[in-house]
C-alpha cells in the first residue's frame, strides 16, 4: 500500500461476504426473519389443516348435497384456498423486503467503514476478495471492517410488514 502520489497504486482487499457473515448486525437480522418466519409457518400450517379438514367434510358431505350446494361449497373452498396461497406468498415477499431493507444499511455502513480505512491507509482501490486469486496479508482489511461494522452497526432496524 503506497501513497497517493507515488505514481504505485495503493490496494487492498475486503471479503464482504465473510463480513456478512459474521456481522452481529446481520445475524441477528437473519435470526429476528428466521423467527418471523417460523410464526408465520405455524400460522399458515393451521390454516391449511383447517382447509384439509373443510375439505374432507366437504367429501364427506357430496352424497347429500345437491349438486348446485356442492358445487358453490367447492368454489367457496378454492376461493379460500386461494386466498391462503396469496397470504404466503405475500409474506414471503415481506420478509424478503424486511431482509434486503436490512441488509441495505448494513451495506451503507460496510462501505462508509471501507472508505474511511482506505483514506487511513492512503489507498486507492478496495477490490473485492472474490476477484483475486492471492493477496498479501497486509492488504486484506476485512477483519478491521468487520470490527468497526461489529462497533458501529451491531443491530439493524427493520420496519414489520403489514399484514
Amino acid at each position: 500500500m503506497q501513497a497517493q502520489g507515488t505514481g504505485v497504486l495503493g490496494i487492498a482487499v475486503i471479503d464482504t461476504q465473510g463480513i456478512y457473515r459474521e456481522s452481529e448486525a446481520v445475524m441477528g437480522l437473519q435470526k429476528r426473519i428466521d423467527a418471523q418466519r417460523s410464526t408465520y409457518q405455524e400460522e399458515l400450517r393451521k390454516k391449511e389443516e383447517s382447509l384439509r379438514t373443510a375439505d374432507q367434510e366437504l367429501a364427506r358431505q357430496r352424497t347429500i348435497l345437491s349438486a348446485e350446494a356442492f358445487a358453490q361449497k367447492r368454489r367457496e373452498l378454492e376461493e379460500q384456498v386461494a386466498t391462503l396461497q396469496g397470504e404466503v406468498q405475500s409474506r414471503r415477499k415481506g420478509l424478503e423486503k424486511q431482509f434486503n431493507q436490512g441488509m441495505k444499511q448494513v451495506q451503507k455502513v460496510l462501505v462508509e467503514i471501507a472508505r474511511a480505512i482506505a483514506e487511513e491507509r492512503e489507498v486507492d482501490l478496495v477490490i473485492e476478495k472474490s476477484a483475486v486469486v492471492l493477496v498479501r496479508p497486509e492488504l486484506e482489511i476485512t477483519s478491521e471492517v468487520l470490527k468497526r461494522l461489529n462497533r458501529k452497526l451491531s443491530k439493524v432496524e427493520i420496519t414489520a410488514p403489514q399484514n
